[in-house]
């Protein structure tokens, strides 16, 4: 297991990573579901100082606007600390407890369900997936879920973020969200200030068009899967995605790329339920980012799946099926 993966949970299902434990039965609350992925934890914002060499000795001297994030984590009776990263004057801490309560008020509901919870990067990103109870049919069984991933950052590093998240059931890739023209990006930020909590709690505008977001795309995805794709197509998509750089090596390391992906399109995840379509493509595509890129290191594998490179590449892989299909 990843040194960087300290905690989290995964409802029902065994994640393809292979980090975190199992329940049986989600969390109903933000304060089960902090306790069971191991975040009742809190973190602090503490002036930094720089220790300075002088005559022999040593003496501290204050930096002046710059802030240490300390964690403050008690295991087995013993308070431990780590720093977590260097933030300015006007960053506010947003505690675990405070993030994950966005979720109370959805899973009241009845319609939503903790799925998955935990940190990253040793505390550093911290993250919620919530399941949405109705299930998108793209074509036959082919079938995606609904999630909502809220994430935070206890370094500085990025805002609260809240996003829609498809899943595709028969391979658990997660999906990129199809965004119509002159839409903006879906994801709701929050920044770390002092209005931050009441943002949090105050998310109904946003959730209000969750359904409508993913009718969107999963129109897209029908689309996708209504249209076939040749060999030739299927080459060209990729040479797209990845080019052939000038350096050899990393035209070498392109074209395996490029292979891998043609494999996982003849016999990965899902063949048995897609014809040879655009769909089929973009999944063998999402499929290599999401369990075979990174395979050697589980951490780096989750957070470039769902918030890093991985999901961007997700993203244009997405957009350029759209119009190459076209």
């Amino acid at each position: 297991m990843s040194h960087d993966f300290e905690s989290g949970f995964f409802v029902v299902q065994p994640p393809w990573h292979g980090l975190g434990t199992v329940l049986e039965d989600p969390p109903e609350t933000a304060s089960q579901a902090i306790r069971a992925a191991g975040l009742d934890w809190e973190v602090q914002k503490e002036p930094m100082e720089a220790v300075v060499a002088v005559n022999g000795s040593y003496r501290a001297v204050a930096v002046p606007d710059n802030y240490a994030m300390v964690r403050r984590k008690v295991e087995n009776g013993v308070t431990r600390l780590d720093t977590l990263g260097v933030v300015g004057q006007q960053y506010k801490p947003i505690q675990n407890i405070d993030a994950f309560r966005f979720f109370d008020r959805v899973i009241e509901t009845g319609l939503v369900t903790y799925d998955t919870a935990g940190s990253l990067k040793g505390g550093r990103i911290v993250w919620a997936l919530a399941r949405l109870k109705n299930t998108m049919r793209i074509i036959g069984d082919d079938l995606v879920d609904k999630y909502l991933l809220l994430t935070n950052s206890h370094n500085g590093s990025s805002p609260v973020t809240i996003a829609f998240t498809p899943v595709r059931v028969v391979c658990q890739n997660t999906l990129a969200m199809a965004l119509k023209s002159g839409t903006a990006d879906k994801r709701l930020s929050i920044r770390h200030t002092a209005t931050a909590a009441a943002r949090i709690r105050d998310v109904g505008e946003y959730l209000a068009g969750v359904n409508r977001t993913f009718d969107d795309s999963a129109e897209a995805y029908r689309y996708l899967a209504r249209r076939s794709i040749n060999a030739n197509q299927l080459r060209e998509y990729l040479l797209w995605l990845f080019p052939d750089p000038e350096e050899g090596a990393l035209r070498n390391r392109a074209r395996g790329t490029r292979d891998r992906i043609i494999q996982r399109f003849e016999q990965g995840f899902g063949t048995d339920v897609t014809d040879t379509t655009w769909w089929r493509a973009y999944n063998s595509i999402v499929e290599f980012i999401d369990h075979e890129r990174n395979s050697g290191n589980a951490d780096a594998r989750v957070h470039s799946a769902w918030l890093g490179q991985g999901m961007q590449l997700k993203q244009h892989a997405l957009n350029t099926a759209l119009q190459l299909a076209a």
